[in-house]
């Protein structure tokens, strides 16, 4: 059976429907290119590009963006020799990629949570009308220092960053995907009567100092944050399961990197 790009992506969009504001779209490759494989990725690297190309992908679906910023502009960066290196094996190949970041979000439940959540063995966890929300049962209570330990050895990480005591009881708790922004983050603390957020990406002068303050007046507030790419990396798997199901002869596989920052 003939696969194209188009039918790939209709797969991945159908559910939503058309979205008229999004930066989901072909950044490059044709939509009538047959398919021979396809490699998902948090975000399309030059070494993601590189791998894809050698497995024999030709499609690449990516979560965040080619040119390290949200909207893929690229006239700012003419010229720059990282920019123009990449661009230039992206040419050459013909590899199509795709970004779905808004489209998975929008998916019922959120794509990015539902995949991390299976991830992390925590589906049993997450209450129905807001899968963000979690409740270990049976009123067990875990602290801090475990859930993170548990996180870590699970999505692959070395360390995460921690405000608050790490020995903190916990019992109920959020999961805030990749990075939307510190209000939102405060909100989730303030009104989701949870007593730990686990977070993607914050600003250092936002929830880190909000959870500082919080400890320090004796409110049972604690944050994890795991890094942007760990907190959505493994949801991608949502993709991956979606194009196997509906087409079990193309090759279909999510590649993996460690995070692009370390502690040393």
């Amino acid at each position: 059976m003939t696969v194209t790009v188009r039918q790939a992506l209709d797969i991945l969009i159908t559910s939503v429907g058309k979205l008229e504001d999004t930066v989901d779209t072909l950044k490059s490759g044709d939509l009538d290119e047959e398919v021979q494989g396809i490699a998902v990725a948090f975000t399309a690297t030059f070494d993601v590009i590189r791998r894809a190309i050698e497995s024999g992908a030709n499609l690449i679906i990516t979560h965040e963006p080619t040119y390290f910023n949200h909207l893929d502009e690229t006239d700012w960066l003419s010229g720059d020799p990282v920019y123009e290196r990449k661009r230039e094996l992206i040419a050459s190949s013909g590899i199509a990629i795709f970004r779905l970041h808004d489209y998975i979000h929008e998916y019922k439940p959120d794509g990015i949570v539902d995949g991390m959540l299976k991830a992390l063995g925590w589906e049993a966890y997450a209450d129905s009308d807001d899968p963000t929300r979690l409740t270990l049962p049976n009123g067990d209570v875990c602290t801090v220092r475990a859930i993170a330990e548990e996180a870590k050895r699970k999505l692959g990480i070395d360390s995460v960053l921690v405000a608050g005591d790490p020995e903190l009881p916990v019992a109920r708790f959020a999961f805030a995907v990749g990075a939307p922004g510190g209000r939102a983050q405060m909100a989730y603390l303030k009104e989701r009567d949870i007593d730990l957020l686990i977070a993607g990406e914050t600003n250092e002068w936002e929830t880190n100092e909000y959870v500082r303050d919080a400890a320090d007046m004796g409110l049972n507030k604690a944050l994890i944050v795991l890094g942007h790419q760990k907190s959505e990396e493994a949801g991608m798997l949502t993709v991956v399961k979606l194009l196997r199901g509906a087409f079990p002869d193309v090759p279909v596989e999510l590649l993996e990197l460690p995070s692009a920052v370390r502690r040393i």
